[in-house]
């Protein structure tokens, strides 16, 4: 379905109902459309949580929340976070905004170094 885009459904973005959502279309601010969500069957499901990056990306992830609770770790990496967000201050470089994101981006750039994916 397409819609003209107004005011009064400027924040109607993201999921509409279990089976629907709704999105502006791209390169035109006025009009939006309400798509339908992709259906998986728990078999395809299964399969795309089997592949090796799935797997990669969990681990990652699970580390990184491991990381974020345990006081001793974080505050290591804290003391990381800030010594990084100084040298990019100093020489105006970007760097990940939060804590969170910068754990999981350089336990990945270590993952990468390792030949791991």
């Amino acid at each position: 379905m397409k819609a003209k885009w107004v005011n009064i459904v400027d924040e109607l973005r993201g999921s509409v109902d279990s089976r629907h959502y709704a999105r502006r279309i791209p390169g035109n601010d006025e009009w939006g459309a309400v798509c339908s969500k992709p259906e998986l069957s728990k078999k395809v499901k299964k399969a795309k949580a089997e592949h090796p990056t799935a797997k990669a990306f969990a681990e990652l992830m699970a580390e990184t929340k491991a990381i974020m609770h345990d006081p001793v770790r974080k505050a290591e990496w804290q003391a990381r976070y800030d010594e990084a967000v100084r040298k990019a201050r100093k020489y105006n470089k970007p760097i990940q905004g939060r804590l969170y994101d910068y754990i999981k981006h350089e336990l990945s750039e270590e993952r990468k170094g390792k030949g791991e994916r």
